[in-house]
Order: structure tokens, then C-alpha cells, then sequence
């Protein structure tokens, strides 16, 4: 969870202090806006091949060896003297993050009973959750106060602490070596797996299209203080450790069932949240819901995915988080889209709730699948290495 905190701020934080970075470099700014599409190309694209190519390897010495990889582009980050060494460290940062969730996932399940799989997979998500709320704010912060190279400083030494953590008390865990490409693009022939994804691309889309402009839809729509605004976010967290805490009550095999649930719950939002937003009240209620919703589906879809894909599972995961990356870079082009037609903020999340009904009838054809014996979901054994 600390890890996954650390490498999910490294995605967020350079977007606080992106002009503080555009001044000291010497660069236009949309040119330091590239650092993030880089980014989010590197972990979808990156992180499914390095998951390949290292299938073999002993999960925990590669997680430590991931890890080792962040902290050591985070420190270039803060130290590079230019744009263009800057934008290579912050390539080989993505790629570790993409990798670290594949094996993060494998040693997760590995080391739990195959009931409280959800659980360890949603603590995970726990750590992204936190890190989508407190990089920005605290990237801008420290930024504003001692420059941008200290936010970079700060995520490497999340980094480190994370680290550290992963060599004194991660597991040696079992697992299933790669099998080859040939049983890796198997585990995509199966309707569940490929379903599975789709549902993270739609409902993902629709939720990230609203909170891409929550913050401006607070302040202009509903009237919150920009301090305001900051506090009402904090509340979004707080839906998002919800969400996923109960995500982690739900037992591997009940998923398929539950699934829609969340998703629906989220869709409702979505449709609704317009209305919401005219009080103070109801705005916020709006908000914790959005990421309650988001984040109990996110565990369960992950956890799913992986029982889905056999000896497949890391390379499974690591193509979830890809999905994951490819919403990121749907959802603010719809939004934008909205706006740019002339229609005010209040009406972006009604646009984003169609790829979420979506997302929720292929979640429900999902259930209709492994009713029908289409589920191939195995739990990942515990077994664990002696020491």
C-alpha cells in the first residue's frame, strides 16, 4: 500500500508545480504538459511488455529491483539539470510504475488466503486512492515553498521508505513462472478476461470524465472557496478508502455477482451529480459517492481479472492498469468536448454516465457468463517460500 502510494504520487505530483517546472527549464508550458502524456504512454504501453519480458523472474527480488527502479528516476527527476533529461527519467518512473502493479498484485494475492485475495488487491488500490488526492496538493505545496525539485525529492523518498519496506518484510512468494507468449495471449481469448477489461475502460471513462473537472465544477457551479474545494476533495478520498474497504469484504468468487453494483451506483451518480452540484450539501454527498463507487468497482474488477487469467495473471494485471491509463486519456477529452460545445460544467459527468451504463450492462453480461460456466477464475495459492 506505501508503495503504491509512492508510485501514484509520482504520476500526480508533477502536475501541481508544472509551470514552476516550465519556468525553470526554459520551456513553454503545454511543452511541460507533455511530461504527463509521456507518462501515462509509458505505464499503458510499458508496463503490459516489461511484465513479459520479466515473467520469469522471482517476484519478490523483482519487486524490490521496481522499486529500487522509482526511487532511482525519482532522484534523477529532482536533480536533471534539463527538459529532456527530465522527461527521460520521468519515462523510466512510468515504466516502473507500470511493472510495480503487475508484481505488487501477484505477491498480494500470493501472500493471502485466496478469501481475503479482494481484500489484499483493494489496500493496493488504497494507496492509488490516497495518492490521487494528496500528489497534487502536496507536490503544489512543496513546490510553491522550496521549487519543484523538492516535490520530486518528496516521492523519492516516499519511494525509498517504501523501499525499504519491501526488503525487511515482503514475503517469498510462490508463483507460476511465465509460461511463453502463446499462453499469455491465451488467457485474452477468454470473454471474461476481455470483458473484464472493457468494463474497466467504461466505467473508468465515465467517472474519470467527471472528476477530471470536479474541481472547477465546486468552485463555478456549487460556489466553494478554492480552500473549500481542497477540503471537499479531501471527502473524495475518504468515498475512495470506503469503497475499496468494502470492495475488500467481497469473496473472489462472489465478485462477478456484486460487480454491477458499484457500477451502478456510480452511473446514478454520474447522472445525477448536475442537480448536486446546485447545493453545498448534496455536492459534496456527490463527491464521496463518486469515489466510493469508483473505488469498490476498481478492486473487484483487478481481483477478477487475475483469477481469470491463470499463469497470465501478472501480464492480466498489468493490461487492467493499461485500461486503467487508456480512461485517464478518454475521460478529459469528453469532458473538454462538453465545454468546448457550449454546455456548462454541470452537464459533463450526465455526458460521461454513457460509456458507464455501458460499463454496467457488460458487467452484467459478465455475471451472465460465469452463471453459465464461462469462469475460469482460479484463486492464486498462498503458498509461501520458507525463508
Amino acid at each position: 500500500m506505501l508503495c503504491a502510494f509512492a508510485v501514484g504520487t509520482s504520476e500526480f505530483i508533477v502536475v501541481g508545480v508544472l509551470p514552476e517546472v516550465a519556468a525553470d527549464l526554459g520551456v513553454a508550458l503545454p511543452t511541460a504538459g507533455l511530461l504527463v502524456t509521456a507518462y501515462a504512454v509509458s505505464v499503458a504501453v510499458g508496463g503490459p511488455v516489461l511484465t513479459v519480458l520479466t515473467g520469469r523472474l522471482p517476484r519478490r527480488s523483482l519487486l524490490i529491483a521496481v522499486m529500487a527502479l522509482a526511487f532511482l528516476a525519482s532522484t534523477a527527476s529532482a536533480l536533471a539539470p534539463n527538459y529532456e533529461l527530465l522527461m527521460a527519467a520521468r519515462m523510466v518512473a512510468a515504466l516502473s510504475q507500470g511493472l510495480f502493479f503487475a508484481v505488487a498484485s501477484q505477491v498480494a494475492v500470493a501472500a493471502v488466503a485466496p478469501e481475503k485475495q479482494t481484500a489484499a488487491i483493494a489496500k493496493i488500490v488504497n494507496g492509488v486512492a490516497l495518492s490521487t488526492i494528496l500528489g497534487i496538493p502536496v507536490g503544489t505545496l512543496v513546490g510553491q515553498n522550496y521549487g519543484w525539485r523538492g516535490s520530486f525529492a518528496v516521492v523519492a523518498t516516499l519511494t525509498l521508505i517504501g523501499l525499504v519496506g519491501v526488503v525487511l518484510g515482503a514475503p517469498k512468494v510462490a508463483h507460476e513462472p511465465d509460461a511463453g507468449f502463446r499462453a499469455n495471449m491465451f488467457a485474452f481469448s477468454r470473454r471474461t478476461v476481455l470483458f473484464g477489461l472493457l468494463t474497466t475502460v467504461l466505467a473508468f471513462t465515465g467517472m474519470i470524465t467527471a472528476f477530471t473537472y470536479v474541481a472547477p465544477a465546486l468552485r463555478d457551479v456549487t460556489g466553494f472557496s478554492p480552500a473549500w474545494v481542497t477540503g471537499v476533495l479531501l471527502v473524495y478520498g475518504l468515498g475512495t478508502m470506503v469503497g475499496s474497504t468494502i470492495a475488500g469484504r467481497v469473496q473472489p468468487s462472489a465478485i462477478a455477482k456484486v460487480l454491477p453494483i458499484p457500477l451502478a451506483a456510480l452511473t446514478v451518480l454520474l447522472v445525477v451529480q448536475g442537480f448536486l452540484l446546485e447545493t453545498k450539501v448534496t455536492a459534496v454527498v456527490g463527491v464521496f459517492v463518486l469515489g466510493a463507487s469508483a473505488f469498490a468497482a476498481g478492486p473487484l474488477l483487478h481481483t477478477f481479472l487475475m483469477g481469470q487469467a491463470g499463469s497470465a495473471a501478472g501480464l492480466v494485471a498489468s493490461v487492467n492498469i493499461s485500461a486503467f491509463n487508456v480512461a485517464a486519456a478518454f475521460g478529459p477529452m469528453i469532458g473538454g468536448a462538453v465545454i468546448s460545445g457550449g454546455f456548462g460544467l454541470q452537464w459533463i459527468a450526465a455526458v460521461g454516465a454513457v460509456p458507464a451504463v455501458l460499463g454496467v450492462l457488460v458487467a452484467l453480461f459478465l455475471g451472465r457468463l460465469v452463471r453459465r460456466g464461462h469462469d475460469h477464475s482460479q484463486p492464486l495459492e498462498p503458498a509461501l517460500a520458507t525463508a
